[in-house]
Formats: C-alpha cells, sequence, structure tokens
C-alpha cells in the first residue's frame, strides 16, 4: 500500500507540473480500461493453478451476488450515517455499493494471493458489471431512468474479459508460454498506471475541495472498515473456501469506484463529491487495506 502511495504520487506531481494534462488522464483511462484490464483478467484464467469446474463457477458468481447484496443493504444506511440529504444521497450510495475493483482489487489481490484469487475476482466482480450500470444509474439519477437501460450498458471491457475468462478456464488448450508471458506483463501495468491516474485526478482539484468535505469522512469508515468486516462475519458463515473469502473481505475494503464520477456526469449527479470521495477513500485506503488484512485476514 505505501508503494501504491507513492505511485499515487507521482500522478499528483506528473498532473501539477503539466505531463499529464486532463485529456492526457481521460485517455490514460480509457487505455487502462482498454488494455490492461481485460489483460489481468484474461491471464488469471491462463495461469489458473487450481482445478475449476462449472459448478464451482457458478459457486463463485452465487457468492459474488450475495457479496452486492450485503453492500448495497448497507450503501442504503451508509449517506443516513454520514448525515448526508437531498440529492447527493444517491451518489453516497452508489459510492458505498461500488468499489474500485478494476483498477485496484484485481491487483491487489494478485498480490496478496495470487493468479487464483484474481480469476475468484473476476467472477465476483460479474454482478458489479451487471448492477453498477442499472442499479447504480438508478442511485445516481434519483430513480429517473429506471427502463432506460440498453443492453450496451453491459458491453464493456470488463464484462466482456470476464466472460471470455470464464470460456477460457474450461478449454483444454496450452498456451503458448510468449503469449502468456505477454498478456501477464499487459496486465502488470494496471497497477502503475491506475494509481498515476488516480494522483493525476487528484492533482486536477484544489486539495483543500478534496480534504475538507466533512461527510466523506464520516461515510469512509463505513466504506472501507464496516463494509469488509459485514461481509468476512456474513459470508464467512457458509464459504469454507478461505481464499474466496479473503478475496471478498479484500475487495469489499476497496475504496470508491472511479467509474462513479463518469457515470454522475453522465446521469447529472455531482461528479466533483464523486471525484472527492473516490480520490480521499483511495489516500485513506492506504492505512484502511492493511489493518483490514490484520484484523480479519490472519
Amino acid at each position: 500500500m505505501l508503494t501504491m502511495l507513492v505511485l499515487l504520487i507521482v500522478g499528483v506531481v506528473t498532473s501539477k507540473t503539466g505531463v499529464v494534462d486532463a485529456e492526457t488522464n481521460r485517455r490514460l483511462t480509457k487505455f487502462a480500461m482498454a488494455v490492461p484490464q481485460c489483460a489481468i483478467i484474461l491471464s488469471s484464467a491462463m495461469n489458473l493453478e487450481m482445478e475449476m469446474t462449472v459448478g464451482k463457477v457458478l459457486g463463485i458468481l452465487g457468492a459474488g451476488i450475495v457479496m452486492y447484496a450485503l453492500l448495497i443493504a448497507l450503501a442504503f444506511l451508509a449517506p443516513r450515517i454520514a448525515g448526508v440529504k437531498g440529492s447527493d444521497r444517491g451518489v453516497f450510495t452508489f459510492l458505498g455499493a461500488f468499489g474500485n475493483v478494476a483498477y485496484m482489487g484485481y491487483p491487489l489481490v494478485g498480490a496478496l494471493f495470487g493468479s487464483d484469487a484474481v480469476f475468484y475476482a473476476t467472477i465476483l466482480c460479474i454482478p458489479f458489471n451487471l448492477l453498477a450500470f442499472t442499479i447504480g444509474v438508478d442511485m445516481l439519477a434519483g430513480g429517473g431512468r429506471r427502463g432506460k437501460m440498453s443492453w450496451r450498458d453491459f458491453v464493456n471491457p470488463a464484462m466482456v474479459s470476464s466472460i471470455l475468462a470464464v470460456i477460457i478456464t474450461f478449454l483444454p488448450v496450452k498456451w503458448p508460454g510468449p503469449l502468456t508471458e505477454a498478456v501477464s506483463i499487459l496486465g502488470d501495468m494496471i497497477l502503475p498506471l491506475s494509481m498515476i491516474i488516480i494522483g493525476a485526478t487528484l492533482g486536477e482539484q484544489k486539495l483543500s475541495q478534496v480534504f475538507l468535505d466533512w461527510r466523506v469522512y464520516l461515510f469512509a469508515p463505513v466504506k472501507l472498515l464496516l463494509a469488509p468486516a459485514l461481509l468476512w462475519a456474513v459470508m464467512g458463515l457458509f464459504i469454507k473456501d478461505k481464499l474466496l473469502l479473503d478475496t471478498i473481505t479484500v475487495l469489499g475494503g476497496m475504496p470508491c469506484a472511479a467509474v462513479a464520477a463518469m457515470l454522475s456526469i453522465q446521469y447529472g449527479a455531482d461528479e466533483r463529491l464523486a471525484s472527492r470521495a473516490v480520490v480521499l477513500t483511495t489516500v485513506l485506503s492506504v492505512g484502511t487495506i492493511p489493518l483490514v488484512c490484520w484484523l480479519l485476514l490472519r
């Protein structure tokens, strides 16, 4: 996490010095979602060491559905705990339900637990991709967009890569070494690139605006500490696979999803509030994620 903090600071410096401007940052974000994020998902399937069956995949998917049901239930309480009123409640509800599993979740569980955990995370995050663009959009728009979804809303790089990863798992193919190595190298780019992007986003704003919103400080403990503790306590009652439970717990403690700001712009919510929450919870997660691991994953 300290390494990630250093990378984030590099992103801030590149933004403040003009090396990475707002347009470059947007292009880097698009690249990160299209290439390294997809690569780390596909790499997890190509390098999977454990034996996987259809029943096991469905079991992980079911755990992911329960995981997001619990997170969404908690998310509806989070704005009230933080004293948020009015239209901002929808933004905080979205932020509470959906974490930064793409930019931070995949590389972090990979670093902690190996490629098998990244494959678990891939399956667990299929509900994320389904719900963030349906129920999540409804949260941001205050219910005004219900029934206006399109199948295109579900076609994004992460969802396509997740489906391909599941298919690859069951193919009786031994992938050539140069191919798996290339995909792995591309996937390894997601960690430094994502933290630099988040740091550059922070650098575009006045630090006083980012760090002085008291509502985010009240909300952050719910998102970063209570959420993973709830998942660990409830799902630990019926999940016997320690790797799966550990992966769920870590993903549950991720900072707010970076996609929140982009969707807020698209659906008329407060994108500045969403961006502040993403950046601040990312900074705070440098301390909370090790704390969660130390308290719950021993």
